[in-house]
């Protein structure tokens, strides 16, 4: 799942075909296909695993309310990771006019 960021208002948005930005407008992207996005460069990349969110999802479902606080912390944990804009740590997402 691609993410930007916003380093000016913090906001957080999820990329889709729709051409969006953040809170402020300072932050824009959008995908140009199934794969490859485009972003004007201003955000931060973020990268949430889907299969690691998926996993944290079932095992909250699972167990609902019965489990303590440190069961949520150490068992529905999801990765998620900071990358470059475009470039080798992040081929399918380049910096241009969207």
């Amino acid at each position: 799942m691609k993410l930007l960021f916003c380093p000016k208002c913090d906001d957080m948005f999820k990329l889709t075909h729709k051409h969006k930005s953040c809170e402020c407008g300072e932050v824009t992207g959008n995908y140009i296909n199934n794969i490859d996005a485009v972003t004007n460069g201003k955000g931060i990349s973020v990268a949430i695993g889907n299969g690691s969110l998926k996993n944290a999802y079932y095992k909250l479902k699972f167990c609902g309310d019965e489990q303590d606080r440190d069961f949520y912390i150490n068992s529905c944990r999801v990765i998620c990771w900071v990358r470059p804009n475009e470039g080798s740590g992040n081929f399918h997402t380049k910096i241009g006019d969207e």
